[in-house]
């Protein structure tokens, strides 16, 4: 079979999918079928999930220098538009961007080197070259920096304080009450409720 030239989408959803057999990702069948399917659109990007946290992968084939930077721009914009709390950046060697097969493509991807960098809500990460048998320990590291309890702290201080706010902003309107009461289908008190309270 003559080559074929690869898109980065397609090494991303094979990434995905190698991950996903290895038990680390679970990738949504429709992303799977967009490789196999034929006519399909591939994704721009590839969204997994890694126990129940959303992971968005950005792969390019590395063909220049400036490649590795629009990558982690690209990367670290999905995590500040909270389309992921991680992104994983990932640098393909060249040698990829032609394929026979989609099985050899595959077992090519798996034995490559690849350049990476993970990126979450907390930390910009560092490129590192590894092996997909690498990237799985760096993944895993990545979701436990983001469980770790002094995130979560932090999430549950941001929540408190944005709760207190609205609270404070809420009570200082005097038709907030009555607005939410109706919302609610709260009856309003009557006199009879309100004598029999105070007699009780």
């Amino acid at each position: 079979m003559a080559p074929f030239r690869i898109r980065e989408e397609v090494l991303n959803v094979y990434l995905a999918d190698i991950l996903s057999d290895r038990g680390l990702l679970s990738i949504p069948e429709s992303i799977r079928r967009s490789v196999t399917g034929g006519n399909r659109r591939l994704p721009d990007i590839t969204i997994a999930d890694l126990r129940g946290v959303r992971i968005v992968i950005e792969g390019r084939i590395n063909s220049g220098s400036g490649v590795r930077e629009g990558l982690f721009r690209d990367a670290l914009k999905r995590v500040e538009e909270g389309i992921s709390p991680i992104c994983l950046a990932v640098l393909y060697p060249r040698e990829l961007r032609q394929g026979d097969t989609p099985s050899r493509l595959r077992r090519s991807l798996e034995r490559s080197n690849l350049l990476v960098r993970v990126i979450s809500e907390g930390d910009e990460g560092d490129w590192a070259e590894c092996s997909v048998s690498g990237l799985t320990d760096i993944l895993r590291r990545s979701y436990e920096l983001l469980v770790s309890e002094d995130v979560v702290a932090t999430s549950v201080e941001d929540l408190e304080n944005a709760i207190e706010l609205a609270a404070e902003q809420m009570s200082s309107s005097s038709a907030i009450p009555i607005r939410l009461r109706r919302l609610l289908g709260i009856p309003e008190e009557t006199e009879s409720t309100t004598t029999e309270t105070d007699d009780e």
